[in-house]
């Protein structure tokens, strides 16, 4: 019954706190028996089902109850599974997601060995526009995350295709963290390449579009500011 496993997945960050706190007397009962199910749950046939277990796997990452030799080898290769390309559509859109959610949780170095490679293909996907909307979308996290090298090396060049897609939706996304992509890049960058992207954006044929570009122009603008010289600079709160 559908809804007694979307019930226990809410329960799942519970046990595992409980698991955490008795340790030393069951050491191995989160990792060996409560994991496998919510990555299980990942690819159920439920949408509920699905969407608790994508949460509790959240708060589970969040609260970081889950050893990072587990992310490695139970959570990210179900995900990287999900998000095949003869995956079902709605399982590997929500996966995309998840992925793109963990990676400030997880950190650079799983995010650049595991999540990266197969971000990069899902940006490309030329099947589902939905997927390369959740990119699009996520991208400027993914920057901040992998840092300026991966960024200018791996990202960009995909980040220009989503700029340019044919579907409005993602061109959109792409205009709205448009300033979280440019502050993993260097300033040269920012002159030659991306100022020449955004123009793009402004004058793009979608309103929807343009509208966005314009909302994170002035964003976009304080990345180009020198901190010594002028005094100011952009603070995540």
């Amino acid at each position: 019954e559908p809804t007694v496993r979307a019930e226990l997945m809410e329960q799942v960050p519970h046990i595992a706190m409980f698991c955490q706190e008795n340790r030393p007397s069951i050491p191995y009962a989160f990792s060996k028996y409560l994991l496998p199910i919510v990555v299980r749950y990942l690819a159920d046939q439920n949408n509920q089902v699905r969407k608790t277990s994508q949460a509790a796997l959240l708060v589970l990452l969040e609260q970081e109850l889950i050893e990072r030799y587990d992310v490695e080898t139970k959570v990210c290769p179900v995900l990287i599974d999900l998000t095949a390309p003869d995956s079902n559509d709605d399982v590997k859109t929500e996966a995309v997601g998840i992925m793109c959610k963990m990676a400030s949780m997880v950190g650079k170095d799983i995010t650049e060995r595991l999540v990266l490679p197969r971000f990069c293909e899902m940006c490309c996907d030329c099947r589902m526009f939905h997927v390369r909307k959740v990119c699009a979308a996520n991208f400027g996290d993914i920057c901040s995350v992998v840092g300026q090298q991966a960024t200018e090396e791996m990202l960009l060049p995909r980040f220009f295709q989503l700029c340019s897609d044919n579907v409005w939706g993602v061109r959109k996304a792409c205009a709205e963290c448009f300033m979280a992509v440019s502050c993993a890049t260097s300033q040269e960058v920012r002159r030659t390449k991306l100022s020449t992207l955004f123009i793009n954006l402004i004058s793009d044929p979608s309103r929807w579009v343009r509208q966005a570009a314009f909302q994170s122009l002035g964003p976009f603008i304080s990345t180009f500011a020198n901190p010594s010289t002028s005094g100011q600079y952009f603070k995540e709160e």
